[in-house]
C-alpha cells in the first residue's frame, strides 16, 4: 500500500510523507507488538508443558509410592500368614506331644488299678476311659471342621477325664503316694484340655470371634459414646427447644427412644427450614451482609457521580441519519420508540446510555482492517 492510495486530492507531499511515516510506524510497532505476543505464546506453551510434565512426574511418583506401599503391605500380610501358620503347626504339635505324654503317663496308671489276674478282661476298661475322651476330642474336631456346634464333644470328653483323673489319684494316692495320685489326675486331665484349648482356638478364627482385649476396648468406646450422646442431646434441649421438642415427637412417632441424628436434622429443617444444622435465616441474612461488608471494606466505596456527569461519553462514530444523538427530532424520536429503543443522550444504545468517546489516531487499526480501508477509499465503496 503506497501513500499515494490513501491520500486525499488536495493533501501535499509533506503531509502524505508524514502519514506515510505514522503507517509504516504503527506497522512496525504492530510487528514487534505481534512478535511480543507470539514470544509471551511460546513462553506460555512452555510454562504449560513444564506444568503439565511435573504434575505428570509427580502422578508418576504418587502410583510407585503407592504400588510400593501396596507391595509392602503384600509382603507384611504375607510375612504375617506365614508367621501365624507357622506359630499355630507350632501349637499343634507342642499339644498333640503333650496329649501322648500324658497318656504314656495316667494310661499305665489305670492299667495297674484295674489288673486282676482273675479278671484280666478289666485291662481295657482303663483304654475305654481313656480313649472315650480322645473320642470325644475328635469328634469336636470333626464337628468344627463342619461348622457345627462342638460344645456337647468338648463337655463329654471333660467329664470322662475327670473320672480317669479320679481313678488315678486314689490309685495313686494309695499305692505310691500322694504325689504320684496327684501327678496321674494332672496327666489325664491336662492332655485333653490342652487338645480342647487348640480346638477352642480354631473356633474363634472359624467364627471371627473377637478376643477379650477386643470386646474391652469395644465396651468402653461404647461407653464413651453413650456419654457423648447423652451431653450433645442436654446442650441440644438447652438451646433449642423447639427443635427438641419436635425431634422428641418425630423419634416417638419413628419408633426411637432418642432421636437419632437424622431425626434431628429433619426436625431443624422442619422448623428453621435450611438442611444444615446451626443454620437459620437470620443468621444467614447476618453472614449475607457481613459478606458485603467486607467486600466494600476491601473495594472501597464506589465514587459517585457529579451533577450533570455522565458515566461513560460521547462515541467517535457519528450517529446515522434516522437516529442523531444530539436533539432527535420528532418524526426520529417516533421511530426509535417503535424500534424498541430507549431515550438517552445517545439514542442508537438500548441501554440510554452512550459509549465510550475516541478519537482520531487513538484507534490501533489491523493490517487486515487497514487494507479494507484503502481498497474502500480506492473504489470509494460507502461502509456497511
Amino acid at each position: 500500500m503506497s501513500v499515494t492510495e490513501l491520500a486525499p486530492a488536495n493533501e501535499t507531499y509533506a503531509e502524505g510523507f508524514a502519514r506515510a511515516s505514522q503507517i509504516e510506524a504503527e506497522t512496525e510497532s504492530q510487528q514487534i507488538q505481534n512478535e511480543n505476543e507470539r514470544e509471551r505464546n511460546r513462553l506460555q506453551r512452555e510454562r504449560e508443558a513444564a506444568k503439565f510434565e511435573r504434575e505428570q512426574r509427580r502422578e508418576l511418583k504418587k502410583e510407585r509410592e503407592e504400588d510400593r506401599q501396596a507391595e509392602e503391605k503384600r509382603r507384611e500380610e504375607a510375612k504375617a500368614k506365614a508367621k501365624a501358620e507357622k506359630s499355630a503347626q507350632e501349637w499343634k504339635r507342642a499339644a498333640k506331644t503333650i496329649a501322648v505324654l500324658c497318656v504314656i503317663v495316667s494310661l499305665p496308671l489305670q492299667i495297674m488299678a484295674f489288673w486282676d489276674p482273675h479278671a484280666w478282661f478289666l485291662v481295657a476298661a482303663p483304654f475305654v476311659l481313656e480313649g472315650v475322651a480322645w473320642a470325644l476330642l475328635k469328634g469336636a474336631e470333626a464337628a468344627i471342621d463342619d461348622g457345627r456346634p462342638s460344645w456337647h464333644y468338648r463337655l463329654g470328653a471333660l467329664l470322662q477325664a475327670l473320672i480317669a483323673a479320679g481313678i488315678n489319684y486314689a490309685h495313686g494316692s494309695e499305692v505310691y503316694g500322694v504325689a504320684t495320685g496327684v501327678g496321674g489326675a494332672l496327666c489325664s486331665l491336662i492332655g485333653p484340655m490342652i487338645w480342647d484349648l487348640h480346638e477352642n482356638g480354631r473356633i474363634a478364627k472359624r467364627d471371627g470371634k473377637p478376643t477379650l482385649a477386643e470386646r474391652r476396648r469395644q465396651r468402653r468406646e461404647d461407653r464413651a459414646e453413650k456419654k457423648r450422646v447423652k451431653k450433645v442431646n442436654a446442650a441440644r434441649a438447652e438451646r433449642d427447644s423447639e427443635v427438641w421438642e419436635r425431634a422428641l415427637d418425630l423419634a416417638a412417632a419413628l419408633g426411637e427412644m432418642v432421636p437419632s441424628e437424622k431425626t434431628y436434622r429433619r426436625a431443624w429443617v422442619e422448623i428453621h427450614g435450611t438442611p444444615e444444622l446451626g443454620s437459620t435465616a437470620d443468621r444467614i441474612a447476618h453472614t449475607r451482609l457481613q459478606k458485603r461488608a467486607v467486600r466494600a471494606a476491601y473495594n472501597g466505596p464506589l465514587k459517585d457521580l457529579a451533577e450533570g456527569e455522565e458515566a461513560q461519553v460521547d462515541s467517535q462514530t457519528p450517529p446515522g441519519e434516522e437516529d442523531p444523538s444530539q436533539g432527535p427530532s420528532e418524526g426520529s424520536s417516533q421511530s426509535a420508540k417503535k424500534r424498541g429503543k430507549k431515550g438517552g443522550k445517545d439514542g442508537r444504545k438500548r441501554n440510554g446510555g452512550t459509549p465510550p468517546k475516541r478519537r482520531a489516531g487513538t484507534v490501533e487499526y489491523s493490517q487486515i482492517a487497514r487494507s479494507e480501508m484503502s481498497h474502500r477509499a480506492r473504489t470509494k465503496e460507502p461502509v456497511s
